[in-house]
């Protein structure tokens, strides 16, 4: 008694009482204004105690009555020589009200909290869901689960041998702790311009996926996510595996693609910062390139003629970026790459991520690092593309991509070190990066990005039309549209990645495609914060859409 009267009593405890649970409330996911995305409701379970129902006639008449049940089967049920019998679930507070006011005994309950997302089919791919027993399965609700998740409780009942509830004997509560809260970067008021993008795109153009990311370029906080096909987080498919799985996994995070255009963001800025290219070069396009004996066709077939290196990104001519890439070698070019972070993950707080995909350095080919000059031959993800290119127009820093803000427990308390934020390196030069602004403002205002422009606003960005490859080689009419854009307004320092996965028609290119999506984005954001005008551009001026010299200027 004296070495074990403790755990003794514990023991104690157990034999004399009956318990039942009292389930933790999960932590709250909240946008970064306190908006909730994912929310805790509670319900309960009810259940009967044979031995402590002296009325079971009556009780069996009551739910009967409360829950629509058959009352000669409840009483069976209620009736059963048992310690106890479950007869509800998912119970709501106006019903366990109603039937412990008739004041029968023999009758308990539980507290079962259920998940909840107030905006349905939003966000579904970071935001991620919970199974039958509450913890995550996917998303945010997966990657931070141990912190969402509360601790239980319990309701203690004092019974004799049998199991009846004793006349005077003790009740003990021990009350469940709530999951910490999550604040998140995201933005539920631009999620809303964004998801209303992708569904244009879907609308447009058939696609068989579209996916769009908005990041604050600056610190890496992802301000949105959107992506399609998705589904409504209160109704999960669980009946439809293939669906399930296909459409829980975010492409943003755990898919690559071949980036086409826009990776020549990156190949531009590590030519300008080692100094193997400058603005003021001159190069001839004729419409190809001959390389280790292979013809590598510009887009514009053609050929752009004599051009320099700032008309070279902004008409985004292959030329320009095949002899950029082979000016700087490989070993600097993939050194670049390895920088940007292009070859690692990320570290978004994100389940799921992947790795961009390259040829081994000591296996690539002059004809690779060409091809890998304009975009071919690699492959990456659209969160690493983001990443590496926010480092271009940010003045040179590498950001780590996250969703957490902060966490809080139910009182508001603050608990830090959730998630500690990487300090990076200085990838490229301060000038080289004003000098990829300047640049990549030009394609948006002269260029293939026209269609991304916004009215009195600055914004920089690239095009991006890659091919698609099936049973290795390519898919003839299958192509992905992109655009990757960047306002350089103060109070929106965001960049935008849109992804359209085999748009269906005769429209597929990214200008066409992508950038005018874009650009609704950046409108739509630049109104919500009301943002002044900070220039004269005038998009219907530098854009006629009505001009077919403009179109043949934007396909690429």
């Amino acid at each position: 008694m004296l070495v074990e009267g403790k755990s003794l009593q514990v023991k104690a405890l157990d034999q004399w009482t009956r318990d039942l649970p009292n389930d933790a409330p999960r932590g709250q996911i909240l946008d970064r204004n306190g908006v909730v995305l994912a929310g805790t409701a509670t319900r309960y379970n009810l259940y009967v105690r044979p031995n402590s129902a002296t009325d079971k006639e009556g009780l069996a008449q009551c739910l009967a009555e409360v829950f629509g049940y058959d009352k000669d089967k409840v009483l069976e049920k209620i009736s059963k020589k048992v310690s106890e019998v479950t007869v509800a679930t998912k119970v709501t507070k106006e019903q366990m009200s109603a039937l412990f006011d008739m004041g029968f005994d023999g009758l308990y309950y539980s507290e079962d909290n259920f998940r909840y997302y107030p905006y349905g089919d939003f966000m579904t791919q970071v935001l991620g869901f919970t199974g039958a027993d509450g913890n995550g399965q996917t998303g945010l609700e997966a990657y931070y689960d141990k912190y969402l998740t509360g601790i239980n409780g319990y309701i203690l009942t004092e019974t004799d041998l049998v199991g009846r509830e004793i006349q005077g004997g003790e009740n003990y509560y021990l009350p469940s702790i709530s999951g910490l809260n999550l604040t998140t970067t995201l933005d539920s008021r631009v999620q809303e311009s964004v998801e209303g993008a992708v569904e244009k795109a879907v609308a447009l153009y058939n696609p068989k996926a579209v996916a769009c990311l908005v990041m604050d370029y600056t610190n890496g906080e992802i301000i949105s996510l959107a992506e399609y096909p998705s589904f409504d987080l209160n109704n999960v498919p669980r009946d439809d595996l293939e669906k399930l799985f296909s459409s829980s996994k975010s492409m943003l995070v755990s898919s690559v693609y071949e980036p086409g255009s826009t990776f020549k963001i990156l190949t531009a800025a590590a030519a300008l910062d080692t100094g193997a290219m400058n603005t003021a070069k001159r190069f001839y396009c004729p419409g190809f390139r001959i390389v280790d004996g292979k013809r590598i066709r510009c887009w514009k077939t053609k050929g752009h003629g004599s051009i320099d290196f700032g008309e070279g990104v902004e008409s985004s001519c292959n030329c320009v970026f095949m002899d950029s890439a082979l000016a700087m070698g490989t070993d600097k070019f993939y050194t670049y790459l390895k920088n940007f972070g292009l070859r690692a993950k990320t570290g978004v707080d994100m389940t799921g991520e992947t790795s961009g995909i390259f040829i081994s350095q000591d296996l690539v080919k002059t004809v690779d690092l060409a091809r890998i000059g304009f975009g071919q031959a690699v492959a990456v993800t659209p969160i690493g593309m983001m990443t590496a290119c926010s480092a271009v127009v940010n003045g040179g820093k590498t950001v780590t991509p996250h969703l957490v803000k902060g966490f809080a427990d139910e009182k508001g308390n603050k608990i830090d070190d959730v998630f500690v934020i990487e300090e990076k390196n200085t990838v490229v030069s301060g000038d080289t990066s004003a000098t990829m602004r300047e640049l990549l403002s030009r394609v948006v205002s002269h260029g293939s990005g026209k269609g991304a422009g916004v009215n009195g606003y600055n914004i920089a960005g690239k095009t991006g039309t890659a091919q698609k490859y099936e049973n290795g080689g390519i898919a003839q009419g299958k192509y992905i549209s992109s655009f990757l854009g960047f306002s350089l307004e103060a109070g929106a320092s965001y960049g935008v990645l849109m992804i359209v996965d085999e748009p269906k028609g005769y429209v597929y290119y990214g200008s066409l495609v992508a950038a005018p999506l874009v650009g609704d984005i950046f409108r739509s954001v630049f109104d919500l914060f009301s943002l002044p005008k900070s220039n004269d551009f005038d998009v219907e001026s530098s854009f006629n859409p009505d001009n077919v010299e403009d179109y043949i200027d934007l396909v690429e």
